[in-house]
């Protein structure tokens, strides 16, 4: 028997023994929507239950232990975050589902953290469930929690997270002193010298880095404008970094750098 859409329940989830999972959505028809998807496009997925609000959410997460808690940022009695942020501990890996919401998207974007767009896609579904399974260690999972959440309380998006082959790269955005095209993944260059490469291309970071600290010089490089020393002619237009770096110019992106630049100074001055 099916207990009230207001608790968390189970009995009718088909299990298949693997990689635990708990759906939280105040949504009947969304839960009801991801739970197909996941069955037909996760075989290794074992639904233990699901939860429709706050507070069971945490009730079932503190008396359970799961793998992946899909989660919805929006509900009637609060958020996805309030969630998070009153457990305890989170041994356990997140994926969010959304409407779109410029704000959050923005968040989960900074922190690394995996998300799905409402309506789903079967494909990103696929994507992020494998993702979870290759998560870091529970230390850095909880650190990336825990920056969401302090990004999201403050609405301050001073910090990013890399993902990178050995784990998570935790800074602040103005450690970062350029950014490097490597096909689909991006160099990131740091004003210490060190240097990562992340999972992510240039336009990904084109689009969450905050204009005009950060600009896209070239179709292969992005620099923070604050460490820009100078322009040279060089066969070709050049920009020279802290670090004497020279970074390409493109003819197309000179007026508009020169412009942002020239303002910079006004407003320093």
């Amino acid at each position: 028997m099916i207990r009230s859409e207001s608790t968390i329940f189970s009995p009718y989830f088909r299990v298949i023994m693997g990689v635990k999972i708990v759906i939280i959505d105040d949504e009947l028809s969304a839960r009801v929507t991801l739970r197909k998807l996941i069955l037909n496009y996760c075989p290794e997925a074992e639904i233990l239950g699901q939860a429709s609000s706050v507070h069971s959410a945490i009730s079932f997460l503190e008396s359970n232990k799961v793998d992946i808690v899909f989660l919805d940022v929006q509900m009637q009695d609060g958020t996805g975050f309030d969630v998070l942020d009153r457990l305890g501990r989170i041994d356990f890996n997140v994926i969010f589902t959304t409407a779109y919401d410029e704000f959050a998207v923005k968040a989960f974007r900074y922190n690394a953290i995996d998300y799905l767009l409402k309506p789903i896609n079967p494909d990103e579904l696929i994507l992020a469930f494998n993702k979870a399974n290759e998560k870091a260690t529970p230390q850095q999972v909880t650190r990336q929690i825990n920056n969401l959440i302090k990004t999201t309380s403050e609405q301050n998006f001073d910090r990013i997270t890399f993902p990178t082959s050995n784990g998570m790269i935790f800074t602040y955005i103005q450690n970062i002193l350029r950014l490097e095209s490597c096909g689909n993944y991006s160099f990131v260059f740091f004003k210490n010298g060190d240097r990562i490469l992340t999972p992510q291309n240039l336009k990904y970071f084109e689009e969450i880095l905050p204009s005009p600290h950060f600009f896209r010089l070239h179709q292969s490089f992005i620099v923070n404008t604050s460490f820009v020393e100078k322009t040279i002619k060089d066969e070709g237009d050049f920009v020279v970094m802290s670090d004497t770096v020279k970074v390409p110019l493109a003819r197309r992106r000179k007026e508009e750098f020169s412009k942002l630049m020239s303002s910079s100074i006004k407003t320093k001055e």
